[in-house]
């Protein structure tokens, strides 16, 4: 099929190319264009009369002309540039020519060698051309088909060095194959193309290779005579040119190796300003590109369906393959399957990836890309790890596809091919990993921030429980619900038998699943309290005596309950719940220590509900009032510097006195003043937090151990502001006559170093009440 050109500008120089055009059978003049038709017609019948006969209805001031599906464009330079008048035509694949490049690209033809000067001169002009904006192929190809014309060769080829891999690759060749081009690959030092690259010096050949001056890849039994000259650029070696003759040992001659060597120089200028303007069209494309990734990871919605996002819109890009990302799961050493370009990919969640096993796991064990690709050089698959610093977050992976043209997609920049489309996927990883990890921070804070605060929240509940069957249900429940865990089991050990047996348990199983977790939790039990420490067993299966059970348990947190420094019971989670997957996963370091956070909470509120269990039976109350007596309280004061260990401002004791108690019953009676005592304990309740522990410890005195006051002047203020306006409403009190009221204070350590001093501190009037 002909390639249609078309002229933008009717001046001399390029409707003199008008007679050259049309004796290339491969070019077919679509059209010229030029505000002032009939001066151009003019022009053209001045340069070649019979031409404007035959192209006269074809030239016109109809930019119609330039809007049919064209091969390329020269552009005289007479009129506002062509890219500016027509901003689709790169995207319709039209090729910007100047006339001098369309002369050397579409008018010489078979080049004949006394022409030599006369190519050259025009090679020169082209070096000298700043917009190089013609195909690079095309380009190189007529170089290589000029050299073959002047020196007479019947075959050639023009490879280029990649710096990367060290050897040279066919950019384009004559008398080989095309589909063979990218398997032929020379190392730099190999052959003769590999040593004139290696040495940077020109060889002329007469007869086959001899292998003994050179490590030949493979005989050339179809080679009698070879011209191969280095393309040398600025002291670097971009390529090599080769020419050669299958059947005359003499084809060339002094003369011809000059002219190659000053051809080859002329190519490499050539070479260099195209591969420039390459590598600024691929720059261009690949940051489009990476800012197309980020902008496709941003925003609120959840990473996953990011991710997924992400993937359509790479495999756009790609021309139509299947992108998938993997994300590492540290705990396991596995990657999870994340996201997919393909519809319904959700359902591939649950797959999952060992380090070092296949391709993705490849590539996410070595820290290296892995890159396969089909015969004809295209990418087949690549699995690229994503890391954020010294951190595998996961692995992108791209398989099939082609490279999208953008002139077809609107709707984003394509990816390229070949070596480019491989560096601009390191890229994309690398902004994709910054944009993961971000994500997984962020989530993994939120998370933890979260699940801190409701182990605060619930444990001041927990704490507040004074049943001890309350306590033990709200241990397993609420821990197994913040900590997300399918089971929970909690064991206490019975004052009796001196058995652990099992007080509460958390969990959907039932049944024989439910009998095969209760033998589970057995052996977790007594290892636990062998070890005497919390534990986190990531696999249950690594364990020989837990996998024995069979269970179907995936991750276990266990830790020993210990009251007055002895083991009284147990407490586990089994399985943690993903959001996102249908099977359990396993728990982690911050699930360890938001666990055993909860565990200090179930300690204390364990001895909490059994002491006041057991001051229930020994009648440890005041009768009067119901709240705990003095020697309660000493016990309590004693058991809360020993927790603290001398941190402080950590705990406040405060005392109530009735001063004027003994003049009320003078005044009234012994039933009045009861009635005084009672108020004032249910005022000052009222304004005490669950977990603070109010006694009475005499007659009108009432103690108040507030731990973590914060400010206990202003707590212990509030307080008697708080339960004196409380008692001064009620005027039946007060009759006949008025309470007299009296607070004081103390701090531990700050104050008082032991129980007795911080209670002698504290009964001393700071705040006298009326």
């Amino acid at each position: 099929m002909r390639r249609g050109v078309a002229l933008y500008g009717a001046t001399e120089e390029a409707l003199s190319l008008v007679p050259l055009l049309e004796g290339n059978p491969d070019v077919e003049i679509a059209g010229i264009y030029d505000p002032d038709a009939d001066a151009a017609r003019s022009l053209l019948g001045r340069i070649d009369p019979a031409a404007q006969a035959r192209l006269g209805e074809r030239v016109g001031d109809d930019p119609a002309l330039l809007g049919g599906p064209l091969h390329a464009v020269i552009d005289a330079g007479s009129l506002p540039a062509f890219t500016d008048a027509f901003p689709d035509a790169h995207g319709r694949g039209v090729q910007v020519v100047s006339p001098l490049t369309a002369r050397l690209l579409f008018a010489y033809g078979a080049a004949a060698p006394d022409r030599k000067g006369e190519l050259l001169q025009a090679l020169r002009e082209v070096v000298e051309s700043v917009n190089l904006t013609v195909d690079a192929d095309e380009l190189f190809a007529r170089m290589l088909e000029i050299a073959m014309g002047v020196t007479g060769a019947d075959g050639g080829s023009l490879m280029l060095v990649d710096p990367a891999r060290r050897e040279l690759r066919i950019r384009v060749a004559v008398g080989v194959e095309p589909e063979l081009w990218p398997k032929i690959r020379v190392p730099l030092g190999e052959g003769v193309a590999g040593r004139v690259a290696a040495d940077a010096r020109p060889l002329k050949i007469r007869g086959p290779a001899d292998r003994s001056h050179f490590r030949l890849l493979r005989e050339r039994f179809d080679v009698e005579s070879a011209l191969c000259v280095p393309l040398v650029h600025e002291a670097q070696v971009l390529g090599v040119l080769n020419l050669h003759h299958s059947s005359r040992p003499e084809a060339f001659d002094d003369d011809d190796l000059a002219f190659a060597e000053e051809l080859g120089s002329l190519d490499a200028q050539i070479i260099s300003r195209a591969q420039e303007h390459e590598a600024l069209r691929r720059d261009a494309s690949r940051y489009a590109a990476v800012r197309q990734v980020r902008h496709a990871l941003s925003g609120a919605a959840p990473l996953l369906d990011r991710l997924g996002d992400l993937c359509r819109t790479l495999a756009e890009r790609i021309g139509g393959g299947v992108v998938c990302v993997h994300l590492h799961d540290p705990d396991e050493r596995e990657l999870r399957f994340a996201a997919t370009s393909l519809a319904g990919g959700a359902l591939g969640g649950e797959y999952r990836v060992a380090l070092g096993e296949g391709l993705e796991g490849r590539a996410a064990q070595s820290r290296e890309p892995v890159f396969l690709h089909a015969p004809d050089g295209t990418l087949g698959f690549a699995a690229v790890p994503l890391e954020a610093g010294s951190d595998l977050v996961g692995v992108l992976s791209v398989q099939g596809g082609g490279s999208a043209d953008p002139g077809l997609d609107a709707s984003g920049p394509a990816l390229g091919a070949g070596r480019a489309l491989e560096e601009t996927l390191l890229e994309i990883a690398a902004a994709v990993a910054d944009e993961v990890a971000q994500a997984e921070r962020e989530a993994r804070m939120t998370s933890r921030a979260t699940k801190v605060s409701a182990i605060n929240e619930a444990g001041i509940k927990l704490v507040s429980a004074r049943d001890p069957a309350e306590v033990a249900r709200l241990s397993t429940s609420s821990g197994a619900l913040i900590l997300e865990a399918d089971h929970a089991v909690l064991r206490l050990q019975d004052p009796e038998t001196r058995r652990y047996v099992i007080r509460s348990y958390y969990g959907a199983a039932d049944g024989r699943t439910q009998e095969r977790l209760f033998r589970l939790d057995k052996n977790v039990s007594v290892d636990t309290l062998k070890a005497r420490a919390p534990r986190l067993v990531r696999h249950v299966r690594d364990v020989e005596s837990y996998a024995a059970v069979d269970s179907g348990v995936r991750s276990v947190l266990a830790a020993p309950l210990a009251r007055e420094g002895r083991a009284i019971g147990t407490l586990a989670l089994y399985d943690k719940v993903l959001p996102d997957a249908f099977q359990a996963g396993s728990f982690n370091d911050d699930d360890f220590q938001i666990f055993t956070r909860w565990v200090s909470y179930v300690e204390r509120a364990l001895d909490g509900a059994l002491f006041w269990s057991r001051a229930r039976q020994h009648r440890n109350f005041d009768e009067e009032t119901g709240l705990p007596n003095a020697e309660y309280l000493e016990r309590r004061i004693d058991q809360e510097i020993a927790r603290l260990a001398g941190r402080s401002g950590a705990l406040c004791l405060a005392v109530c006195r009735i001063e004027n108690l003994d003049e009320v019953r003078r005044g009234a009676d012994a039933l009045h003043a009861e009635r005084v005592v009672l108020r004032t304990a249910e005022a000052l309740r009222a304004h005490l937090r669950d977990f603070d522990v109010l006694a009475r410890t005499g007659d009108g005195e009432f103690s108040a151990l507030l731990p973590d006051p914060g400010s206990a002047d202003e707590r212990v203020t509030a307080l008697a502001r708080a339960v004196a306006d409380e008692v001064a409403k009620d005027e039946r009190l007060n009759r006949p006559v008025r309470l007299a009221l009296a607070f004081g204070h103390a701090l531990h350590p700050d104050q008082a170093a032991d129980r007795a001093t911080l209670r002698s501190l504290a009964a001393e009037p700071r705040i006298r009440l009326l």
